[in-house]
C-alpha cells in the first residue's frame, strides 16, 4: 500500500515529501501554541463609493475585533494593525446593513474571530448636489463700550459645496463660527471657518475664511455747562461770563474729557472802550467738534486801560 500511495505522488516525489513533512511540523508547532486572546483595532475604510453620492450615517473609525488563536499568529496580526475595507461598489441609495462574522475577515488559518464591536454596520447612502451659498457673519459678544462694529465683509462671500440632496435643496446660506468682538476696538482682520451644524457637506474648493470687521469708536455727544470764557488780549467784563458747550466725537474721547480741555475764548483786540457784543469761539482738543454753544455771543465791557 506504501508502494502504491509513493507511486502516486509522480515526479520530484522527493520535494513533494519533504513539503508535507515540513507542514506537518507546521502545523504541529501551530497547534501546539498556548493560545491567546486580543482585541484588534481595525481602521474602516469606504472603497469605490459611487459618484455623486455621499455617506450621512455616523460611521465608526475602526472595528474593535475580538481574535483567538494561537500566540505568534495573533502577535503578528496586533503588529501589523490590519484594516477592514468595505467595498460599495454597485450599491444605489438607502440604507445598508452589513452585519459582520468570522468570514467577512481574511485571517491566518488558526485564528477565530469571536466578537465585532460595532455589529452590524449600518451605512446610509444619499444622492449629493452642488450649490453655491452666501456666508453670513456670526459676531459673538459686543465690542467694550464705546464702540461698534460698522461693517462685516466675507472673503470669500460665498462658497460652493457639495452635499446630499435633503440637506441643500432648502439651505439658504451658511454661517461663520462664532467670531469673538469683545476685546476688539479698531479694524481687524479674523480668520475664521464655516459652522456646519452637522451637515454632511464638503467644500468644492477648500479654504480659510476671512473676516474683515470694521470697528470704530461710537460717536455721540456731549454737553458740558459753565465753561468759563476768557478774554483776550485786552480784559472785558463779561456778560454772562460761562456758556453751555454741547461736542461731539468719539465716545472714548468725550468720556475722558477734562474740564480744562475745553476752552470758550472772545476777541477783544483793537476794541476801544465800551460796551460790545462778542461772538464767542471755542478750542477743543483732536478729533472732536463743537455742535453748538448757548449763548453764542455776549456782552462784554471793555474798561480803559491802567
Amino acid at each position: 500500500m506504501l508502494k502504491d500511495w509513493l507511486a502516486s505522488l509522480g515526479r520530484h516525489r522527493g520535494f513533494k515529501l519533504l513539503s508535507l513533512l515540513l507542514a506537518i511540523a507546521l502545523w504541529f508547532a501551530v497547534g501546539g501554541e498556548e493560545r491567546t486572546e486580543t482585541t484588534l483595532s481595525m481602521p474602516l475604510e469606504l472603497a469605490n463609493l459611487p459618484a455623486r453620492m455621499m455617506v450621512t450615517s455616523e460611521m465608526p473609525p475602526a472595528l474593535q475585533v475580538r481574535i483567538t488563536g494561537p500566540g505568534s499568529l495573533v502577535r503578528k496580526l496586533s503588529q501589523t494593525r490590519p484594516s477592514f475595507t468595505i467595498d460599495l461598489s454597485g450599491y444605489k441609495p438607502g440604507r445598508h446593513v452589513f452585519s459582520l462574522g468570522p468570514k467577512s475577515f481574511s485571517f491566518p488559518r488558526g485564528v477565530m474571530v469571536t466578537r465585532v464591536t460595532p455589529n452590524p454596520l449600518t451605512i446610509n447612502l444619499s444622492p449629493t448636489i452642488v450649490r453655491t451659498l452666501p456666508v453670513q457673519p456670526l459676531l459673538e459678544g459686543k465690542p467694550p463700550e464705546g464702540y461698534d462694529v460698522l461693517e462685516v465683509k466675507l472673503r470669500p462671500p460665498q462658497v460652493k459645496v457639495e452635499g446630499p440632496y435633503s440637506e441643500l435643496t432648502d439651505l439658504k446660506s451658511l454661517s461663520t463660527l462664532p467670531i469673538d468682538v469683545t476685546q476688539l476696538t479698531c479694524p481687524t482682520t479674523v480668520t475664521t471657518d464655516l459652522d456646519l451644524k452637522n451637515l454632511h457637506l464638503t467644500f468644492k474648493e477648500q479654504g480659510p475664511i476671512q473676516a474683515d470687521l470694521t470697528i470704530e469708536p461710537r460717536q455721540v455727544t456731549r454737553t458740558l455747562s459753565g465753561v468759563p470764557i476768557t478774554a483776550g488780549p485786552r480784559g472785558a467784563r463779561l456778560v454772562p461770563a460761562q456758556v453751555t458747550v454741547t461736542l461731539q466725537g468719539p465716545a472714548p474721547v468725550l468720556k475722558d474729557l477734562q474740564p480744562g480741555e475745553v476752552k470758550a475764548l472772545v476777541d477783544t483786540r483793537n476794541l476801544p472802550v465800551g460796551r460790545h457784543r462778542l461772538k464767542v469761539s471755542v478750542e477743543l482738543p483732536p478729533d472732536l467738534g463743537l455742535v453748538k454753544v448757548q449763548p453764542e455771543a455776549v456782552t462784554a465791557w471793555v474798561g480803559k486801560s491802567p
